[in-house]
């Protein structure tokens, strides 16, 4: 314990030496204007001054001592970037992925510490907000971007204002607000595989000199980059859109509301999941797996990973042993609320949030061939179906002001409710339940959860002189989940619980400038994920409650702008604690045994962050950034079925997921001007992140079926750009997405015990598209 902190400590120390030294070597910068707008201002011919909300105040970026990455809405459009997984291209020590098995749902993780489950009795990792509007579940958080103002990545626990089950980091979309002016913004694109987007915002001229409205839509559509093995057709893909509106209205004395709404529909298909699974030799159902069952029942291999990965990795992935198409379902309304006036010399925000959705699946989930059950007739072997419905309703008031000349205060309280429901539905012939075999079901259940959670926070900035801060927060959480579940399926059993947890988290910064263009930072900060429910319970002692686990992230950065702000130097070291850490696990149940969610490790990371920026002339900018992880289990205990009462140290047969140890990037963004009236711009990026597993524990067949592998994607964007009096702007861009790499990609692998199956991704993608702006 003493060598860890020691560790920790010279970490600190090293990186506010290394800014001591370079201090006399800045440039003075521009200062930023005392309340700057939520846009990049361009300084002089230097890099944009970026204005971030991070900390609930506007701040610039180098003056925010988090570790805090933003990307605004012109490099969102120069490069293409479609919604929140792609902004992993840019961003160290951060990865990203869409989840298929449930709607528009994202996996993500921030320094090694992940979420990617679709059970909503398991609660993120990676908070996720949407103006302002915390989800309490990652169904629905890969948004698509359309109309986005910025995009602000927080690494590192934010428990203090951003509450529970942000112990990875935080990740915050804003939506541009109606303009109180005639304006139509119209968008078109399209690429491989029959893809085609359109979009449209319209923004109103102001009503009755108080009401500004903007209503949106946009259209989603493709087909998928794989194609039917018996077929030869390509497999559906996306199927879906977006529509909705806002309204902002001043009401005079620093009053303004703010309200919007849309609606949600996804009819979309994903490419077919990929067979990993081998015979272990095993009668089915006694540990056997569907390669054992279909050599059983006189189907050869057909389950095994020999008619699947081992064919279809030489493909690329473009063929697929489609028996039924992957299809996930979305329909959902979201609404939010939020309220600004001014009291005196203090802030009073109020921001109500509603989601209403129903989603589902249906799939054959082991990539198995279509079973041939008689001639001229085949079934699916193992489908899957899950229908879903989720509300969630919240509500937070905060205070924002200055105590004295040398102190600030942010304070307020945050509520959230959500309801939650899964149950059977219907498989390709029509029978009801949650998993079929050979189209008979094998399991049907639901399953509800219901959430209350209240908190408290509180945070300041003490200014202590010689341009130091000393920044204090807080935050106490207390929520209570009621959890039920009913399985008719053999085991039948119905079970109910219902557990409260509080947790204190909170965080310390001290910051110092030694001149205008250096910043030096060292922190503290604790977050903590709830406890819970498991909602893949099998049996009635299966449920839980499991506890909360807690993240203790120590940092120290540095950020520094040379040469009149042409270079832009941010790296960041940390060290994080997780204590109490889910897992699931096996344990003994009578004669059989049974998988439970306990806190079951505890596990150490630790890392470092380099993001760079110059714009050696006005027309280039440049762009880099890297990371490194090194996480690893300090201890992970099961009990020791052999010797019951007994706990065996597993760490070393355990994977720590979705941690590459390597990630970077590299990037341009060059204009030259043709006339006065049309420039082209050309945009690069080249990303790479490194091996990732996605699986809990490591392959025991030593075929690596737990490790996705390292890949790299070059990305390039060239764009005439037109700006006139009738129409204000045009953009015309042809782009090309992983330009080096067709076919698809592994993305994704799990365990599921009787197989084991892998999620593809498609690579190249080539489009155009067009943006106009009257």
């Amino acid at each position: 314990m003493q060598t860890a902190l020691v560790q920790k400590t010279s970490l600190i120390q090293m990186m506010l030496l290394c800014g001591i030294a370079a201090a006399p070597q800045q440039a003075r910068a521009q200062a930023a204007p005392p309340t700057p707008p939520p846009t990049s201002a361009a300084n002089a011919d230097g890099l944009a001054e970026i204005v971030v909300t991070a900390r609930f105040r506007k701040e610039t970026l180098q003056d925010t001592p988090l570790s805090v990455s933003a990307l605004d809405s012109a490099t969102l459009q120069k490069f293409v970037v479609t919604d929140v997984q792609s902004i992993q291209r840019f961003l160290p020590n951060v990865q990203l992925s869409r989840i298929n098995f449930a709607g528009n749902a994202l996996g993500a993780s921030i320094r090694g510490i992940s979420f990617a489950d679709l059970e909503k009795t398991f609660d993120p990792a990676i908070g996720v907000a949407i103006d302002g509007v915390f989800l309490g579940t990652n169904t629905g958080a890969n948004v698509d971007f359309v109309d986005v103002e910025s995009v602000e990545v927080l690494r590192g626990p934010q428990g203090t204002l951003y509450g529970r089950n942000t112990i990875g980091g935080t990740i915050s979309v804003r939506r541009s607000r109606p303009t109180g002016e005639l304006g139509v913004k119209l968008h078109g694109r399209y690429a491989s595989y029959g893809t085609y987007d359109l979009d449209a915002i319209v923004n109103l001229p102001r009503i009755a000199d108080i009401f500004s409205v903007k209503l949106f839509g946009f259209k989603r559509d493709s087909d998928s980059f794989t194609r039917n093995r018996y077929t030869g057709e390509r497999e559906p893909g996306r199927n879906f859109y977006n529509v909705g509106g806002a309204v902002l209205a001043d009401l005079g004395s620093d009053t303004t509301l703010l309200a919007s709404v849309d609606y949600q529909k996804d009819r979309s298909f994903y490419p077919s999941i990929i067979n990993l699974t081998k015979a272990n030799g095993l009668p089915f159902g006694a540990g056997g797996t569907i390669c054992d069952f279909t050599n059983a029942i006189g189907f050869g291999d057909l389950g095994c990973d020999t008619q699947g990965v081992i064919i279809q990795a030489p493909e690329r992935f473009t063929r697929a042993n489609t028996s039924i198409p992957f299809a996930s379902n979305l329909d959902g309304w979201n609404a939010s609320l939020e309220f600004n006036t001014k009291i005196g010399d203090w802030a009073l925000t109020a921001i109500t949030g509603y989601r209403n959705t129903n989603d589902d699946i249906r799939e054959e989930n082991s990539g198995t061939p279509p079973v041939p059950v008689a001639p001229g007739v085949t079934l699916p072997l193992f489908v899957a179906v899950r229908d879903q419905s989720y509300k969630q309703f919240s509500q937070e008031i905060r205070v924002a002001g200055d105590v004295a000349p040398w102190m600030d205060l942010i304070a307020g309280v945050y509520y959230l409710h959500t309801d939650y429901k899964i149950g059977p539905g219907l498989n390709p012939s029509g029978v009801l339940g949650t998993a079929f075999l050979l189209g008979g079901p094998i399991q049907s259940f639901t399953a509800a959860q219901k959430l209350d959670s209240y908190a408290v926070f509180l945070e300041s900035i003490f200014k202590l002189g010689n341009n130091v801060r000393l920044t204090v927060g807080g935050r106490y959480t207390s929520e209570t989940k009621t959890f039920s579940v009913d399985q008719t399926s053999a085991p039948a059993f119905a079970a109910g619980a219902r557990a409260t947890f509080s947790d204190p988290t909170g965080r310390v910064i001290l910051d110092w400038k030694p001149n205008p263009d250096t910043m030096l930072y060292a922190s503290w900060s604790r977050g903590f994920r709830s406890g819970g429910f498991n909602g893949r319970a099998t049996s009635a002692t299966s449920i839980g409650p499991y506890d909360p686990e807690r993240v203790d992230s120590y940092e120290a950065g540095l950020k520094a702008d040379f040469f009149d702000g042409r270079l832009r130097f941010n790296p960041t070291v940390f060290w994080a604690e997780y204590a109490d850490k889910q897992e699931e696990i096996l344990r003994a149940s009578g004669a059989a045994t049974e998988t439970i969610v306990q806190n079951a490790a505890s596990a150490r990371i630790r890392g470092v962050e380099i993001e760079l920026q110059a714009r050696p002339t006005p027309a280039l900018l440049l762009r880099a950034s890297g990371g490194y992880l090194d996480a690893r289990y300090k201890s992970f205990s099961i009990p020791d079925l052999a010797n019951p009462g007994s706990f065996i140290d597993v760490s070393a047969q355990r994977n720590f997921r979705r941690a590459p140890e390597f990630s970077y990037s590299l990037g341009s963004d060059y204009t030259v001007a043709i006339s006065d009236d049309n420039n082209v711009n050309l945009a690069l990026n080249y990303s790479y992140i490194d091996d990732i597993t996605t699986s809990p524990i490591k392959d025991p067949t030593g075929a690596n079926r737990d490790v996705i592998a390292g890949y790299g994607s070059l990305d390039v964007t060239v764009s005439l750009i037109h700006t006139g009096q009738a129409v204000k702007n045009l953009r015309l861009s042809a782009y090309a997405r992983d330009l080096l790499n067709g076919g698809g990609r592994l993305n994704n692998s799990l365990d599921a015990g009787v197989f084991w199956f892998g999620v593809v991704s498609p690579r190249r993608e080539l489009g155009v598209e067009a943006t106009v702006n009257f």
